[in-house]
């Protein structure tokens, strides 16, 4: 059998039944075709994503740091470390030492340093140090001292000392620097003279001090002050009760009462009294030998002292009605309470307004 032969026809077509490729142009005048433009737009996208690839950097590799990281993500190193930082705090803590006027000289004696704790605060540059100590002054309870020091140095930036809390609030109000408005009362009046109630238990640490506190009000203020004292009965007192008995122990409230009612005497009272002072109950024929030798009127001293005991269990009652301050304490004006270091202002407070 022959092979056919395919040729062209008369008309100069191609004959047979070959398939034929016929591509037309995608766009009239630029004469490109579907083929080339999605060329044309693979080699775009090529030469842009080698574009990107020759800018690409490497992200910072985060690290595990302790104190935190810079800025550059390296690591942040301090100065000194946490032992360091702590041995700087117990050479601070012994400074404490020197202040022999506060309480706060027993801390380098009674800070637990092998439970102190630091943390670095990177931001700041410093040390936090938290060093537990024993408050002997508090039932030998734990708080805490915390420190802030320099990292660069390992001095003090600033101190921060926990005490103890109060077990519940009430409504009284600290107005001014040593000026407690007492909740509920009210003014006696709003003129001079005004009334002080001094309060104090004479076996109460600062007793005497108290006393003489109010004295000196009455003499710095002639006319502007009403002083009364009211010798009142707490703990330091009932404590020797077992010791000397009941009426010896209450013997020096009494005698005190009685003297306090000579109030141009009283001052003389006062300094033969503390020749025998010493906190702890004074036999009734000594108190009555400083009576008699202060120059009181002894016929009214005695008639004073027939009803001195009862008189004392109203001084309580108020004590208690007032609410007042461990002794000595004062009321002043029905409504102020404070201690004799801010009795002055508490009067001024009072007088100013």
């Amino acid at each position: 059998m022959g092979s056919k032969s395919q040729g062209k026809g008369d008309n100069g077509r191609l004959s047979g039944s070959e398939p034929v490729l016929i591509i037309k142009p995608a766009l009239k005048n630029l004469g490109l075709d579907y083929l080339h433009i999605t060329l044309i737009a693979l080699v775009v996208v090529l030469v842009a994503l080698s574009f990107e690839l020759s800018t690409f950097k490497p992200g910072l590799l985060m690290e595990n740091c302790s104190y935190g990281t810079l800025a550059n993500g390296t690591c942040m190193t301090p100065v000194h470390n946490e032992s360091q930082a702590i041995a700087g705090a117990g050479r601070i803590l012994a400074g404490y030492a020197t202040l022999t006027q506060s309480s706060l000289s027993l801390l380098p004696f009674y800070s637990k340093m092998n439970e102190a704790t630091a943390s670095y605060l990177s931001q700041q540059k410093e040390w936090f140090v938290a060093v537990p100590y024993i408050d002997p002054l508090y039932n030998n309870k734990t708080f805490s001292l915390s420190l802030l020091i320099y990292d660069a140095n390992l001095s003090l930036a600033k101190s921060f000392v926990e005490s103890a809390v109060p077990s519940s609030t009430t409504n009284d109000t600290v107005v001014a620097l040593g000026v407690v408005k007492i909740a509920d009362k009210v003014a006696c009046t709003t003129k001079p003279p005004y009334p002080l109630y001094a309060f104090i238990d004479p076996y109460a640490p600062g007793a005497i001090g108290g006393i003489y506190a109010a004295l000196n009000q009455s003499l710095q203020r002639p006319g502007e002050l009403n002083v009364s004292y009211k010798f009142i009965t707490t703990g330091y007192e009932t404590q020797y009760y077992a010791g000397y008995g009941l009426n010896e122990t209450l013997g020096l409230n009494e005698n005190l009462f009685c003297a306090s009612m000579q109030p141009e005497k009283f001052g003389a009272y006062m300094h033969n009294l503390s020749i025998l002072y010493t906190g702890a109950p004074i036999s009734g024929s000594s108190l009555y030998s400083v009576a008699a030798g202060s120059g009181l009127n002894i016929s009214g001293f005695d008639a004073c002292m027939t009803n001195s005991s009862q008189v004392i269990n109203h001084q309580n009652l108020l004590a208690s009605f007032y609410s007042v301050s461990p002794p000595p304490s004062y009321v002043v004006n029905c409504e102020y309470d404070t201690i004799p270091q801010m009795l002055n202002r508490t009067v001024s407070y009072l007088t100013a307004g």
